[in-house]
């Protein structure tokens, strides 16, 4: 795993931040810096060769992630003697999203739109990273596979990372995974269904974190697994509180779309009409999180000069063209009328809510 060294003479352990299975995550301070930083200690002695397997990849996996939405790893240290490997990572002063859902749910108190569109663009912006441009010229993604509130952490200056990739995966171009793995309530029904699964899985279990962030709870919950099943195939969740936009309903669904080929890809929901004006929004303002890179919805413009000398003007060009125009029209008029119909969703519902508060208008009278 890793050269012999003793983690006590460079770092002074504070606190216990959280514990599992396999060990402990403490607050440790560097004693060269006193910088503070977030230490995992796990006791591989009590693994199993495939659970061991899966530390050496997540270390591995760790020292080549480099992204702002991503936790930082900073060292590790193994223990033979006492079969313990400790990985130093970023410290997340203001904890993690589930703690933060708990707050709000404790205070009743919805969480504002705006932070959990802030929230989707920062983890769309890791994603993207992790799917798409961490090994561009390979063909490789890697998909996290364990998305939860629990694993997104919350920094100081308020931005979001995603953590804990002790699950991830990495891929071929063509290939998919097929080991179950996760938390069930954030699992995408191929999952569920012990069916093979690519990146997309990951976009599930956003979908479901971002409909928490909302509605205070997952959008599928059951007491046994076969009952969870049954609701995810079915798509049978409560409807977010009137309080949320269209717009949010809207991505939430394309995210909880059970097809995996239907499913929209990371790349396809940044191309998503409030996601662009969101993250606009954050470079504009310098809020935290900003992405630093970020494709916009609008492809660059092609000169009449440049499309003569380089493309000629052929039949075959324009009908391509024409049939691009079309795609696009087809695709806009589909999302008008999936956002006409979830305004009549929305209607019908704020009816029948004043329609139950004259009720107990009535019946208090």
């Amino acid at each position: 795993m890793s050269e012999q060294r003793d983690i006590n003479k460079d770092y002074l352990f504070l606190t216990i931040i959280g514990s599992g299975s396999f060990g402990k995550v403490h607050k440790v301070q560097s004693r060269k810096d006193n910088q503070i930083f977030a230490c995992k200690e796990i006791d591989y002695g009590k693994m199993a060769e495939k659970e061991r397997k899966l530390l050496v990849h997540e270390c591995n996996t760790l020292k080549e992630l480099h992204h702002q939405q991503i936790v930082s790893y900073v060292d590790r240290y193994l223990d033979k003697i006492h079969s313990k490997i400790f990985i130093v990572m970023e410290y997340c002063e203001n904890g993690d999203l589930a703690r933060y859902i708990k707050r709000h749910k404790q205070e009743r108190s919805f969480i504002a739109e705006d932070k959990i569109w802030s929230v989707l663009v920062q983890l769309l912006n890791g994603l993207k990273y992790c799917h798409q441009d961490m090994y561009p010229q390979a063909g490789h993604r890697v998909i996290h596979r364990d998305i939860k509130p629990g694993n997104v952490f919350l920094t100081k200056d308020g931005s979001v990372k995603l953590g804990d990739f002790g699950l991830c995966r990495s891929l071929n171009d063509q290939s998919q995974a097929a080991t179950n793995v996760g938390t069930p309530l954030y699992m995408p029904p191929e999952i569920l269904a012990k069916q093979p699964y690519s990146e997309k899985a990951d976009v599930w279990s956003l979908g479901c974190v971002i409909y928490e962030l909302a509605a205070l709870q997952p959008p599928f919950q059951a007491t046994n697994m076969d009952s969870l099943k049954i609701k995810v195939r079915s798509g049978a969740k409560p409807s977010l509180p009137s309080t949320y936009s269209a717009q949010l309903r809207q991505i939430i669904d394309l995210m909880l779309e059970n097809s995996q080929t239907k499913r929209q890809s990371v790349l396809e929901l940044i191309q998503f009409p409030k996601v662009q004006k969101m993250q606009q929004l954050m470079i504009e303002k310098g809020m935290p999180g900003a992405p630093t890179e970020f494709p916009q919805q609008t492809p660059p413009q092609v000169s009449a000069q440049v499309l003569t000398k380089q493309t000629p003007l052929t039949i075959e060009n324009k009908v391509e063209e024409l049939k691009q125009m079309f795609v696009k029209k087809d695709r806009e008029t589909e999302l008008k009328e999936w956002e006409e119909r979830l305004r009549e969703k929305e209607e019908e519902l704020k009816m029948r809510e004043r329609a139950l508060r004259d009720r107990e208008e009535r019946f208090s009278r």
